[in-house]
């Protein structure tokens, strides 16, 4: 996660900050001043007169950009503390702390501000008695006046121009708070920029990260809190990155993952045949259709929902392995069958997929142990003794499929120890000594 918001970072806290050169002089936004601006312009407002002037809100707006800015003026993400006291001179004090993992926390104290540096860098900033809890928000409040009274719309790109720099500066607020693992607030920061964007002046602009980063923050608050509220609210944002075909089928399958969370599997399959019906040879989108009608138990219906996947592209391998795991649901003998031939095309079409043949050895693994355990009850010879060679058949047909899948699987160490398991049950039933503890050892080096 921490790696997403340092792309925040780099691709759009940086926007609007103001890089100065080294030869220039330094003016440094003064407390003092900005507040008596702020008193002045607070008492504005309240005149009856200068609360309906355009400009009145014009300034508001600006001044609590500049509110916002004191002490951060000349501060940049990754800057280091050398960088820090050229601006700001010395701190009045700096608190040194070894982290448990060994990084060295420095945090510069000054009158109305803290900046905590990790190793050297700066990573964020704390605000020491703030003038004003949130003057983002009244910058916001205060520009939207400014549409609000300009009725010849003479100001609109002052405006503009300021509510770019307020968005710049909420991503960089937004960014700062998940570092303090403020995660309310750095949501909010970030639903700020979305709702700027919602702004006639901005035509609905769309900005993808900052839908994105309001999901994943609502998902991370929502997982904390167990707050569905705020699951269904990641799930909004991930619908409108869907809309803006942002993030192609992985986004759909972030909200079904949503919706699974919080229970709600039918809205979770309804997600996903959007996606089909938008990506419909994507393996992944069916995978998960799949899956979820077996978790339904709506097998019938995911049977169908398969032959016509299979129907509209048969050169999916893995419509072919799902198709097979829809059938083998219905424990029927006639649908077993049709499940072996749809792995066995599985296995056709491309043959290096290891649970492909995983689950056809397991089929005949589990026709075998039938048949060895029918065996068991049956008191005549003759049948016992063919129940048996059934059996036998079924395990000896089940041996090299499940080897193969064994060798073919290089990624899920779980399927490869249920393989090793399977085969080490049936080579010992088969008295097989030497390939019994062959698989033995292997399992045990797992």
């Amino acid at each position: 996660m921490r790696k997403l918001v340092i792309l925040v970072i780099i691709a759009t806290a940086v926007i609007g900050l103001n890089a100065q050169d080294m030869g220039a002089s330094v003016v440094l936004l003064n407390a003092n001043t900005v507040k008596k601006k702020v008193e002045k312009n607070d008492a504005e407002i309240q005149d009856a007169k200068k609360s309906v002037k355009a400009n009145t809100w014009l300034k508001r707006g600006e001044l609590y950009q500049d509110l916002f800015n004191i002490g951060l003026e000349q501060t940049q993400e990754g800057m280091d503390t050398k960088m820090l006291t050229l601006f700001y001179k010395q701190p009045i004090s700096i608190d040194n702390e070894t982290m448990e993992d060994g990084s060295l926390h420095e945090t510069y104290v000054y009158e109305n501000m803290k900046y905590l540096f990790v190793n050297g860098v700066l990573q964020e900033w704390e605000r020491v008695n703030p003038l004003h809890e949130d003057p983002l928000r009244v910058s916001i409040d205060a520009y939207k006046k400014v549409l609000e009274l300009d009725a010849g719309g003479k100001l609109e790109p002052k405006v503009k121009e300021g509510l770019i720099e307020v968005k710049a500066l909420l991503k960089r607020q937004g960014v700062n708070s998940y570092y303090s693992e403020d995660y309310k607030n750095a949501l909010g920061s970030f639903e700020d920029v979305i709702e700027i964007n919602q702004l006639d002046l901005f035509a609905g602009e769309i900005d993808t990260v900052m839908v994105q980063y309001s999901g994943i923050i609502s998902r991370e608050i929502a997982g904390k809190t167990k707050n569905n509220e705020l699951y269904h609210k990641a799930i909004g944002y991930y619908k409108q990155l869907a809309e803006a075909n942002f993030g192609g089928p992985n986004t759909y399958l972030q909200i079904k993952l949503d919706y699974m969370t919080i229970g709600d599997t039918i809205s979770a399959l309804e997600i996903l045949k959007e996606a089909y019906a938008k990506y419909p040879d994507t393996v992944n989108i069916i995978a998960n259709i799949a899956d979820t009608y077996i978790q339904l138990k709506q097998i019938d219906e995911g049977i169908t929902f398969m032959e016509s996947v299979i129907e509209k592209n048969p050169t999916i391998p893995e419509s072919f392995y799902w198709q097979g795991r829809m059938l083998i649901n219905k424990e029927e003998v006639e649908s077993i069958d049709k499940a072996i031939e749809a792995y066995n095309k599985a296995a056709e079409l491309d043959p290096s997929i290891f649970y492909v043949w995983y689950d056809l050895g397991y089929i005949y693994y589990l026709q075998g142990a039938d048949f060895f355990e029918r065996s068991n009850d049956e008191q005549h010879d003759a049948t016992r003794a063919k129940l048996i060679e059934l059996g036998k058949e079924k395990y000896q047909t089940s041996i090299p499929i499940l080897e193969k899948a064994y060798e073919l699987n290089t990624e899920n160490e779980s399927v490869k120890f249920e393989t090793l398991d399977l085969l080490q049950r049936i080579y010992y039933k088969e008295e097989m000594t030497e390939q019994y503890e062959r698989v033995k050892e292997l399992k045990a080096n797992l």
